[in-house]
Formats: C-alpha cells, sequence, structure tokens
C-alpha cells in the first residue's frame, strides 16, 4: 500500500466513524503524496509544496507568502459531508472530491488578509455553492488575485 492509498484509507475510516474534525490533518499529507511533494524520508514536505505550486502575481518571496488551499478545508470536508448525508459517498466519490478540490497556492500575506477581509477565508462566495460552478478558484477571483498557474 502507497503512502497516498494509506492517506486516503485514514480519511475514508474517519469520514465512516464520522469524526469529522480529524479529516482535516490527513488532507495536506494526502495532497503531498498524490503530487510527490515529500522529503527524502518519505514525509508530507511543506517547503517543497511551497516551492512547486501555483503563485499569485503579487506574490515576491516565500517568506512573505502563505500556503493557502484552493478550497477552504473546511468546505472540501462539508461537501464529504454531504454526500454522506445523502448516502452517496463511495471511496471513488471521495476519491473524485479530495482530487478535484484540494490544491494549494501561494499567496501574499496582504492576499491572505484580503481573503479574510472578504469573509472567504474559510468559505466559498455563495455563487460557488449556489450554482455549484466547477470554479475552485471562485474565492481567488471574487478579490482580485490573480495565479501563475505554471512554474518558470
Amino acid at each position: 500500500m502507497t503512502n497516498l492509498e494509506l492517506e486516503f484509507e485514514h480519511i475514508y475510516l474517519e469520514v465512516k466513524a464520522e469524526r469529522w474534525h480529524q479529516i482535516e490533518r490527513f488532507l495536506f499529507s494526502y495532497y503531498c503524496y498524490k503530487h510527490d511533494y515529500v522529503s527524502k524520508q518519505g514525509k508530507p514536505d511543506w517547503e517543497l509544496a511551497r516551492q512547486s505550486v501555483a503563485r499569485s502575481t503579487r506574490c515576491k518571496s516565500l517568506k512573505e507568502s502563505a500556503l493557502e488551499p484552493v478550497v477552504p478545508l473546511s468546505v472540501v470536508i462539508g461537501e464529504i459531508k454531504r454526500y454522506w448525508r445523502d448516502g452517496e459517498l463511495t471511496p471513488s466519490n471521495l476519491r473524485r472530491l479530495l482530487d478535484g478540490l484540494i490544491d494549494y497556492v501561494l499567496i501574499s500575506k496582504a492576499e491572505l488578509q484580503a481573503l479574510k477581509k472578504a469573509g472567504l477565508q474559510n468559505a466559498m462566495p455563495a455563487y460557488w455553492y449556489q450554482q455549484r460552478t466547477d470554479s475552485i478558484y471562485l474565492r481567488f477571483q471574487s478579490v482580485g488575485i490573480e495565479l501563475i498557474m505554471e512554474q518558470e
């Protein structure tokens, strides 16, 4: 069993036990293993992720930046809960949710403050919930954060 599969199993077991507050601790590890952001010891590597993810156009230095989930982790967990509640959470649906919603970007600390001020640090814009749009970047777009999607 790979580390990615192990993290997925941890998440799925927490869902089945309805320990929603425990799920968040596994999400970043899952993301790191999925994208091979691991240290030489095979552990999730925050610094490698920070260097590798998409970044905002205003993000000039790693010191003055924040690694931010594209979709807040509380929203990801809320989506998992919704599928669980509706009896639609199969392992394949859970994997699709995780792979579709969990991503990280590097933004400046000022942009993080703009998200907080707009009430979007732990939520997506209302339109995202109402329309079920596929744009996971909607919360950044709504406060004018432009992202460079590929590292040069």
